[in-house]
Order: structure tokens, then C-alpha cells, then sequence
């Protein structure tokens, strides 16, 4: 009865329960599509610059990191590579061979990174492919290249021209090669873009002198989650005295510096909302007790008693939180997977300062359910302790005050 007297009363004055409705839908809508954005845009810092380049693992030889030099690679061997893929969690991995060439066509030269890739894997990993924007994939056989976009415009050279690249092979050996483009592509992060050269490996092997060489192995995962804990198992398998795994975190601290450096504004912005969503349902509730008293003081009169009122009141409080919360994520839920498949593209200056870290200037919101739920538990806990007020105001109430309103 208590459940069905409390629903009907919020019905009785609907301008004051489409107010209070209305706070709590506001209240959700903001918080969970600011902080859907904030997360979105962490994520897409990460897959640009680790997740869809360096991978979130990789092993290389000992030294290797302190000194990239192909004179720290490795020849990578299938001992080696069955105890990777028996790891748990690991479904794959990606050899690659990296190192750094001049570049020149006709009049201009530029500093580009090689590496040398398989490339169906990359492919799949990094869905390279799709990321053609003039010529053809290239093939593990292949006797030709792809350049980044922006490196093309650079040098001023497209497909079907021949590059020429100038670099030091294995053990101090010259490297020169000239090798003609099949493909352009375009990266997602434009300092990438601006630099990277893609051959195959067998290519690359031939080029820098180095047979059967690689610089570092990708581990391929599902769960980026696991991260840490693959790296741990890694580095327990294979022989420390040779080889290393190293996680994202350790090979671009400047990116997890950024991430956490931006998340410390973001949290300050996100508490400065919940202040102003707390200030707006506490508001709408002391309307709602102010305006109810001498209802209540009626009540209490012919006799109901205040726990009858506090529980009818907590019961309202229940039903039009939960109401308003139902409609925010009814509202949120569209715009979110909206942003997610169309994010916002900065322009100007802001785009500009963002693309010299390498970032693709775009804020996507991200599709995870515990943003919702912590927004909302969050939401809750402050629309509860704003209705407590009521409750309060309820139990301490004047009768005979309250009755002279």
C-alpha cells in the first residue's frame, strides 16, 4: 500500500515531479556523455599511437631498447617462438624489422623509418589495408614499398615512382636500395604518417644485410587488460639473459605521462559536474520538502504516523530517480554510440597541437558498460543524499508551525 500511496503522489503535482525527473535526466546525461568522452579519447590516444603501431607487447633482445640498433636485433628461432605462443592468452605474434633510412626523390630528402613487415598480419592487426588511399597492398614478395601520405606529399612522389633509401645494415654494413611504390597509405597518428616506410620482411632482411633478422616481436592478445600480466609470464618463460617483454607503459611513458597528466584535469572538470548536478537535485528536493510540509503536518494530525511518511517519501524519492535515471541513459545510449562511430574532428589550433604528439585530433566516446554504471551509482548516491534532506525535514517538523504556513 505504502508503494502504491507513493506512486500515486508523485502523479498528484506532475509540474514538481517532471521538474525533479527532469534534474536527474539532465544530471545523467551529462555525466555519463562527459566522462564517455573523456575515456574515449584516452582510448584513442592509446590505439593510435600503441595499439595500432607498436602493439601493447613486444619482445626484443636484452639491449636492444637502450641502443636501437639492428646490432641488437635478433634471429628469431621456432623455440622461441613456441614458447610465446604457449603463453596464456597469446594467439599470435608479429615480427618485425625496424631501423631508420634517409629517403630521397629528385630534389627532396627526408629521415623515414623502415620496417619490415609481414604483411597479412599487419594487415590484421593494424588493418593496414584499408588504410590505402592510392595504389595496391603490397605482398611477402613484393620488390616494392608503401610511404605514409604525408611523407609522400613531403618528397612530392606517388605511385609507381621510385624511392631511394640510404641507411647502415647489419654490423656497419652500407644499406642502399631503390624501390618503387605501390602504395600510399595514411596513418592515423601524422607524426607516424610523416616518417613510416612499410616493405616486406624478406624485403627489409635483404636491404639492411640482416638474413632471418628481426628487431622486435609484436604479441597479438584479445584483452588489453591482460597486459601486464602477459608481460610477466613472458619474462618468466624466456631467458632473461637474452631476451626482454616490455609493455606499452615502459616503451611510451610520454603517452601513459599525457594520459595521466590530462586524466588529473579531467577528474577536477568531472567533480566540478557532480558539484553542480548535487547543487540542482539538492535544490529541486528542498523545493519539493518546503513546498509538502503543511501536507505532511495534515497527515501527522489525523494521525499517520512519520515513519509512514519517512518510507511513502523514500518510496517517491526511489521511483522518480529511477525514472530520471531510465531516461538519461535512454537518451545517453543513442548519442554515445552516435560519437562513437562519428566522432568529433578538432580543427585549428587545437588539432594542430594535438597532432604534434602524434595523436589523430578526433574525440570519439567509448562503448563500455561500466561507464554507465559508475555514472549512475554516482548519480545515485547524490540524488540519495539530497533526499535525505526531505527525510530529515520530516522527522524534525514543527506539527503546529507547519500548520500556520
Amino acid at each position: 500500500m505504502n508503494i502504491q500511496i507513493a506512486w500515486r503522489n508523485i502523479w498528484r503535482n506532475r509540474k514538481r515531479t517532471y521538474i525533479t525527473i527532469s534534474s536527474v535526466i539532465l544530471a545523467v546525461v551529462l555525466a555519463v556523455f562527459t566522462r564517455s568522452f573523456q575515456e574515449g579519447t584516452y582510448a584513442k590516444m592509446i590505439e593510435n599511437a600503441i595499439g595500432q603501431f607498436t602493439g601493447y607487447v613486444q619482445i626484443h633482445q636484452k639491449d636492444y631498447w637502450d641502443d636501437k640498433t639492428l646490432d641488437n636485433g635478433m634471429v628469431v628461432s621456432d623455440s622461441l617462438l613456441q614458447t610465446i605462443l604457449s603463453t596464456p592468452h597469446v594467439h599470435d605474434v608479429n615480427l618485425r624489422l625496424e631501423s631508420f633510412s634517409l629517403a630521397s626523390f629528385q630534389n627532396s630528402t627526408k629521415g623515414t623509418m623502415v620496417m619490415g613487415i609481414d604483411p597479412e598480419k599487419e594487415d590484421k592487426m593494424i588493418g593496414l589495408r584499408s588504410k590505402i588511399t592510392e595504389g595496391e597492398f603490397i605482398d611477402a614478395d613484393d620488390n616494392s614499398i608503401l610511404i605514409g601520405s604525408k611523407l609522400a606529399e613531403y618528397l612530392k612522389i606517388g605511385v609507381k615512382d621510385t624511392i631511394v633509401l640510404i641507411g647502415q645494415g647489419h654490423w656497419g654494413q652500407s644499406a642502399i636500395g631503390a624501390f618503387p611504390i605501390k602504395g600510399i597509405i595514411k596513418m592515423p597518428a601524422p607524426d607516424i604518417d610523416r616518417q613510416i616506410i612499410f616493405m616486406p620482411l624478406a624485403l627489409s632482411q635483404y636491404y639492411f644485410s640482416f638474413e632471418n633478422g628481426v628487431s622486435s616481436i609484436v604479441v597479438k592478445f584479445s584483452d588489453a587488460m591482460e597486459t601486464s600480466n602477459i608481460v610477466e609470464s613472458l619474462n618468466t618463460r624466456l631467458d632473461s639473459e637474452e631476451y626482454k617483454a616490455m609493455s606499452w607503459q615502459e616503451m611510451s611513458p610520454e603517452i601513459l605521462q599525457q594520459i595521466q597528466s590530462d586524466k588529473v584535469s579531467g577528474i577536477f572538470m568531472i567533480a566540478i559536474l557532480y558539484m553542480i548536478i548535487a547543487f540542482g537535485v539538492f535544490g529541486t528536493v528542498l523545493m519539493m520538502a518546503e513546498e509538502r510540509k503543511k501536507e505532511f503536518a495534515v497527515m501527522i494530525a489525523i494521525g499517520t504516523q512519520k515513519s509512514k511518511l519517512l518510507l511513502q517519501s523514500f518510496y517517491e524519492t526511489l521511483f522518480m530517480n529511477s525514472l530520471g535515471i531510465i531516461i538519461g541513459i535512454a537518451f545517453t545510449v543513442p548519442l554515445v554510440i552516435y560519437y562513437h562511430h562519428y566522432p568529433i574532428r578538432m580543427t585549428g589550433e587545437a588539432a594542430k597541437s594535438i597532432e604534434k604528439l602524434g595523436i589523430e585530433p578526433v574525440m570519439p566516446t567509448i562503448l563500455s558498460m561500466s561507464i554507465f554504471v559508475n555514472q549512475i551509482v554516482v548519480i545515485l548516491v547524490i540524488t540519495g543524499l539530497a533526499s535525505l534532506y526531505s527525510l530529515f525535514s520530516i522527522k524534525k517538523m514543527s506539527v503546529i508551525k507547519s500548520l500556520r504556513r
